[in-house]
Order: structure tokens, then C-alpha cells, then sequence
């Protein structure tokens, strides 16, 4: 048995430097055409997956400002955690608080424009007061590159953090961010915040995905990645068809370029040019220019295909299942599984994205609120971590333990910027949240949203609130999540019927005549901001206040493994186990053979197992040498196997957060 222990370990050492994955922001995004949607609004949803450091949980607002002429404009690089910036030029949010946050320094400079719009930020631009809208989702590319900052190999002024935040500054339609974001990452030089170590280069994060959505109708899929010599940039835009839906899940999703074609297609100059320099396409070639076959990560295991492919698959069979697509081919550079969007069945409701945020692929075969994983209890969850060698995986939902916050953003160009534009934001993992609205030109966010650290409870803070929740109901996930889902649909509800009467009031009592002067339409517009302003904070406060009372009203409820609903005896009980997982666990094997009564009591006994399950610990005699000689030689037999493949996987490395490879 030596020998088997022994490559056993080395076998665990080997597959757990190559399967294991650390974390990385590995985001989910889906954008829906205004002619797709029940109501013509444009809606564009992310979700912020976090993982393997603090982040800075407060939602932020920038301000609109004015700028002299000659004056720049300072560029970071976000290294996540608390603060995630300090400045004393992006409001009063991300001022210094006090003589121990040092203002940080930029990793330098480019012309600032004379005036910029306000926007709400947080990791990534969100939403500007123009209704201009962002969601993100980070990729793998053939290239990578680092931050003038990151020593020798740094060569780079923008990440796509600050990119997505100047478009904001500076765009009212998804054309301009598209076209500003990739001028100015080729002028300057683009990184992934998630290159890794230049010692060893992490390609299957060193390129980032946006969808951007404008009042105008347009939303638009922008792809970038480092250019030559690990610098400057490469970069391609398709625009969605009005009617359809589009998806993005940490993987490039463009393929032919028809950039005869300005109105659908847009790119660097370099698109084609550098991709033949370096070998990646052929111009002799009757094939037509991929994009993605020529610039995205190949991948060589289940692990990346099935990360992104399944949630790919996931949102357009549930907004289009009458194309039946399949879940099981992942999605691949080399070659197109899925579309790059599709036309829905049937018009899309606001509140059907927001729970396409919350799945775990209930419903399914690959359900994670089932199987012996989800536990007695049927938690989706799957931590993330050290797979300590054992060759497996686990399904990649929408939802996840470690989403610190999503949002969808509704875009209506019919209707003025500061009502038509909705931030509908939710902290903490979808599946225990409520989405809240906050109007696109607001000025101010509620107290709520700017308290707490990660390393810190704070009770009066938003996103305690609900990871609170969340992390309490992993306790009896079936039974809680269910009370969660109730009141959060309660909640859902009064904010769909606020937000509805709070736009019909909002459009009668500000509204302006033609002959108005241009005075009285600010003072107008100004009126109109502040009472949107009061009115959102004041329902998102009360949406805290309330969840907070809800959390402490689950702890009574839900403790040490009793359901409490009153004072009365009969109004505690112990739900235990479900029969299934009892079978499965060692309460159906207990006592087993570590209870040897006299045979003469025995017989009396109720509730023994009479016939006891013998395990490997408690062996002996011929039938445990040859179980032993056997399994040795297996798993000699499984090392020659194993050992090739680990061999054949030693060289990659790659990000793909709490997700391993499919045994």
C-alpha cells in the first residue's frame, strides 16, 4: 500500500497544479434589444463574481464636472480591496477621508474633455446620466499584457476599469464608448487587471468583453486584448439586432467581421494585420476572418468550454427554447457552438433578466439544488479553493456565493434622461437580493450603500444585509431560501409598482412646455433630479431597513436546527434530515460493527443494523490483502493514464474561479 499512497500523493500534487483554478472576476452579462423586450426598453444585466481578495463594496457616484481647457485626466490602476480609489477628482465618495488615506497615484495622463457626465461606479462605469449603460465580463486572448506600473514588462495605460469609466465621462451613444474605449486602448496601450504574473502569464484572463446599450437603440458587443509586443491594442465591435438577445460569460463571442459595414461592425485598423503577422490566419485561406478563432484562448480541457458555454447556453434556452440548443458543446475559439445572439421567443419582461440573475439551472439536469453536493439541504453553493488533487467539477451558475452585486440597467429613450434611465441594483448573490431602482441622474446613493468592508460587519450597511441572509440560509437552504425568495418577491413587486407611479408623477409635475427658457428647463431638470434623488434613496432605505428586520426575524426562526415560528411548544420543530440523504450517509451504516452486543441481547434490540457495512478502515484478513494488492495495482495502472495527461496540461495556466475540470 506504500506505493499506492505514494503515487496517489504525487498524482494529487501533479492534478492540483494543473486543474486547480484560482479565483478571478469572472462576470456574466446579458443585453436585450428594445424591440425584444415587452416594453421597448433596452436592458443590459451583469453580474460582478468576485473572488481571491476584498473588494470595495460600495456603490459610488461620480459627478458631471467641467474642465479647463489643457487639463488631464489621471488614470489608475484598481488593484480591488478598500478604497478602491482615493482622489480629490471624482467627488466627495472617493475623497480622502481623513490624514491616513494617501491620495493615489495615477499611472499617468491623458487630455481631459470640457465637460463630463456623472455615472455610477463601482468595479466597472455602470450607467451614466444619459442613460448610457455598461456591463462586463473578463476573457481569454492569444496575447496579454501588464500596467506601466507592473516593472519592465509593463508597458500599459488602460484596464478595462478605466476604460469603461471614460466612455462614461465622456459618450451619450455605445458607438462613441466603443469607438473612444478602443482608440485610446490603442493609442495607450491595453492590460487585463487579471494578466497575472509576467513570469507566468495568465492568457485566459488577459482580455475583457463589454455590451454597451444607449438611448439611441443601439447596443453594441466590444471585444479588446493587448496588441503587438505587449502593448497598444486589438480590438472588434458587432452590434446586436434590435430583436435579439446577446450574452457574454467570460469568453469572446464575435466572429466574421463585415467592416464594409460600419453600421453592424467596427475595429482597430490592426484587427486583421497583426492576427496574419502572427500566424493566426491565413489571407490565403477561402475561410472568411474569425475573430475569435484568431484571437481567443484555446482551450485544452472541459474547464473553459463548459464555464462559459453552459451559461451561454443557459439564458437562450430560456429566453429562446424553441431553437433547442444544445447544453453539452461548450463553447471554443476554433469553432462557433452558439449563436452570437438570438431572437427570443416571446417579449422579454425586466423582471424575467432579473431572474435569469438568480439560476442555479433549477429545472434541468444540471440542477445544483440537487444531488448529494447541494447536501440535505439543497444548496446551489460551490465553494471555490483547493481541490486538494481530486480530478472533478462543478456546474458554473449564473448565481454565485461570491456575486458582489448585479444589476440591471434599463435604458428607454422615449422617455427624459433622468426618468428613463433605471439602475435596478441588487448586492450580494442574486438568488437572495432585491433588485432597487435608482434613477440614471440622481445625484446622491443612501448611507446604506456606502457602508462596510468586507472584513468588517456593519449593521447598518446594505451589502451586510443581504450577504447576511445569504450566508445564513445555507443553514436549511430549501427551507429559508424559500422565506428569502417570498419576501424578495414582495419587495420586487412594491418596487416595480413604486417605480411606476413614481415616473407617472414624475413626468406630470416636471414637465416642460416648447416656449420655455433655457433657465427654466434647468431649474426645471434640477427639480426633477433632486425629487428623483429623494424619492429612489428613500425606497432603497426602506428596502435595507426592512431586510435587516428580516434577517434577525430568520436567526430567531432558524437556529440549531429547529424552525421556530412562536412561543407555543408546538410551535418548534425539528425538521431533521431528508430519508434520501440519511440512506446515503453513515446514519444508515451506524452502529455498524462498532457495537458488538452478546447475541442473546442483540436479538432484543430495535433500530441496529443487522447487516453492517464494513469499511476500508476496519479490514482484515485475506479479503483486505487482496483488496489492498489490487487497489495498488490500479492505481499504478491509473498513474501511466493520469501521469500523460497531467504532462499534457502542465503548461497551461489559467483563471476559471471555483470551476475544475468534468471527470
Amino acid at each position: 500500500m506504500r506505493l499506492a499512497h505514494a503515487l496517489r500523493s504525487l498524482l494529487g500534487v501533479a492534478l492540483a497544479t494543473s486543474l486547480s483554478l484560482p479565483a478571478a472576476r469572472a462576470c456574466t452579462v446579458i443585453a436585450v434589444g428594445r424591440n425584444a423586450t415587452a416594453d421597448g426598453s433596452t436592458l443590459i444585466a451583469h453580474t460582478d463574481d468576485a473572488g481571491g481578495g476584498a473588494a470595495d463594496v460600495r456603490l459610488v457616484r461620480v459627478p458631471a464636472q467641467d474642465h479647463q481647457p489643457g487639463a488631464l485626466r489621471a488614470v489608475y490602476n484598481f488593484f480591488g480591496g478598500f478604497p478602491r480609489l482615493v482622489s480629490t477628482e471624482r467627488g466627495d465618495h472617493y475623497a480622502p477621508r481623513d490624514s491616513s488615506e494617501k491620495v493615489m497615484q495615477p499611472l499617468g495622463f491623458v487630455p481631459q474633455v470640457p465637460h463630463t457626465y456623472a455615472y455610477f461606479d463601482q468595479d466597472y462605469g455602470m450607467m451614466n446620466e444619459v442613460q448610457l449603460s455598461i456591463g462586463e465580463s473578463t476573457c481569454g486572448a492569444r496575447t496579454v499584457g501588464w500596467p506601466l506600473d507592473a516593472g519592465a514588462h509593463g508597458k500599459n495605460l488602460f484596464g478595462i476599469a478605466e476604460l469603461s469609466k471614460i466612455a462614461l465621462e465622456r459618450c451619450d451613444s455605445a458607438r462613441c464608448a466603443v469607438q473612444t474605449m478602443g482608440g485610446l486602448a490603442v493609442e495607450h496601450g491595453f492590460y487585463s487587471e487579471d494578466s497575472g504574473d509576467p513570469q507566468q502569464p495568465d492568457y485566459g484572463d488577459s482580455a475583457e468583453a463589454l455590451v454597451i446599450g444607449d438611448k439611441y437603440g443601439e447596443v453594441w458587443v466590444f471585444h479588446v486584448l493587448t496588441g503587438a509586443g505587449n502593448t497598444s491594442a486589438v480590438w472588434a465591435a458587432q452590434r446586436v439586432p434590435e430583436d435579439h438577445v446577446t450574452a457574454l460569460a467570460n469568453g469572446f463571442s464575435i466572429r466574421e467581421l463585415e467592416l464594409d459595414d460600419p453600421d453592424w461592425f467596427l475595429a482597430s485598423p490592426n484587427v486583421v494585420s497583426f492576427a496574419q503577422d502572427m500566424g493566426w490566419w491565413d489571407a490565403d485561406s477561402a475561410k472568411p476572418f474569425d475573430f475569435t478563432a484568431a484571437y481567443g484562448f484555446a482551450e485544452k480541457d472541459a474547464v473553459g468550454p463548459l464555464y462559459t458555454g453552459r451559461r451561454i447556453w443557459r439564458v437562450f434556452d430560456v429566453l429562446a427554447p424553441s431553437l433547442a440548443l444544445d447544453a453539452r458543446l461548450g463553447s471554443f475559439s476554433e469553432y462557433k457552438t452558439y449563436p452570437f445572439s438570438v431572437k427570443p421567443d416571446a417579449k422579454i419582461e425586466l423582471n424575467t433578466v432579473m431572474e435569469l440573475l438568480r439560476d442555479h439551472y433549477e429545472g434541468t439536469k444540471y440542477d445544483m439544488t440537487k444531488g448529494i453536493a447541494a447536501g440535505p439541504f439543497g444548496a446551489p453553493v460551490r465553494w471555490g479553493g483547493n481541490s486538494n488533487g481530486v480530478v472533478g467539477g462543478w456546474e458554473r451558475p449564473i448565481s454565485m456565493y461570491r456575486t458582489m452585486f448585479s444589476f440591471v440597467l434599463q435604458v428607454r429613450g422615449a422617455l427624459p434622461d433622468a426618468v428613463g434611465g433605471v439602475a435596478w441594483y441588487a448586492q450580494s448573490a442574486p438568488h437572495g437580493s432585491v433588485y432597487v431602482p435608482f434613477a440614471c441622474a440622481q445625484e446622491r446613493v443612501p448611507a446604506a450603500y456606502l457602508l462596510g468592508k468586507q472584513s468588517e460587519f456593519h449593521p447598518r450597511s446594505a451589502w451586510w444585509a443581504f450577504n447576511f441572509v445569504n450566508n445564513w440560509s445555507l443553514l436549511r437552504f430549501n427551507a429559508i431560501n424559500q422565506d428569502v425568495r417570498r419576501e424578495a418577491g414582495v419587495l420586487q413587486k412594491n418596487a416595480f409598482a413604486n417605480r411606476a407611479q413614481l415616473e407617472q408623477f414624475a413626468l406630470r409635475h416636471f414637465a416642460l412646455n416648447n416656449s420655455a427658457s433655457d433657465d427654466q428647463k434647468q431649474q426645471q431638470e434640477t427639480k426633477l433630479r433632486e425629487f428623483l434623488s429623494e424619492q429612489s434613496n428613500a425606497f432603497a432605505s426602506i428596502v435595507v431597513d426592512r431586510w435587516w428586520q428580516f434577517a434577525w426575524e430568520l436567526v430567531a426562526r432558524f437556529s440549531d436546527g429547529y424552525v421556530t415560528t412562536g412561543e407555543a411548544p408546538e410551535q418548534m420543530q425539528a425538521p431533521g434530515y431528508p430519508a434520501w440523504w440519511l440512506e446515503l450517509s453513515e446514519f444508515s451504516k451506524w452502529p455498524g460493527d462498532t457495537f458488538t452486543p452478546k447475541k442473546s441481547v442483540r436479538s432484543k434490540l430495535t433500530g441496529l443494523n443487522q447487516n453492517p457495512v464494513t469499511s476500508l478502515q476496519h479490514q482484515s484478513g485475506d479479503g483486505a490483502r487482496d483488496s489492498g494488492f489490487w487497489m495498488t495495482f490500479g492505481w499504478i495502472a491509473c498513474g501511466f493514464v493520469l501521469g500523460a495527461v497531467t504532462l499534457a496540461f502542465a503548461q497551461k495556466n489559467r483563471k476559471r474561479a471555483a470551476y475544475h475540470s468534468l471527470a
